[in-house]
């Protein structure tokens, strides 16, 4: 009777023909299809910031990173930075931010050398809408804010002539 073993990442198993598990217990389909989605990946990612800096090449900035002080934000806009693309920062305060993610835009605009544009929402007027949404049973009521931000991010594409 054959010991079947299965892929940790698939289920393929020793029943397939020519197939073999590294010490982690992955099947060498797998690592092969990885490791051509990454080639893949890595291309598209290397063109694709080819074709920002030659559409913004005349241009102060060539993209807008969205930061919020969080760390996906945060990572995102040194990622960008450390592939030489030249970000303008845009934050959004909807009067809800902590004083770490505030340190954090500080910390990171200072230390990368990046611009920063910070636009404040009328707190009245995002105090109501939330209530608005509060009162309707709205599941998702960050779409106000995300919303907002993905405005202001192409309001700052336009003024600064970036293609998107």
């Amino acid at each position: 009777m054959m010991n079947l073993q299965n892929c940790t990442v698939c289920v393929m198993d020793t029943s397939a023909s020519h197939i073999n598990f590294d010490e982690k217990g992955q099947c060498n389909y797998c690592k092969k299809f990885i490791k051509k989605v990454n080639s893949k990946k890595k291309l598209y990612l290397e063109n694709l910031i080819k074709r920002i800096k030659h559409t913004s090449k005349n241009s102060k900035y060539d993209c807008i990173v969205g930061l919020s002080g969080g760390i996906d934000s945060s990572y995102t806009l040194v990622k960008v930075v450390e592939m030489g693309l030249k970000p303008l920062a845009v934050h959004m305060d909807n009067g809800w931010n902590s004083e770490l993610a505030q340190n954090n835009i500080e910390n990171l605009v200072k230390s990368l050398n990046v611009d920063l544009c910070t636009n404040v929402i009328d707190w009245n007027e995002y105090k109501s809408m939330m209530n608005s949404f509060f009162e309707s049973d709205v599941i998702d009521i960050e779409l106000l804010m995300d919303n907002a931000m993905l405005s202001v991010n192409y309001e700052m594409a336009k003024k600064e002539k970036l293609q998107f």
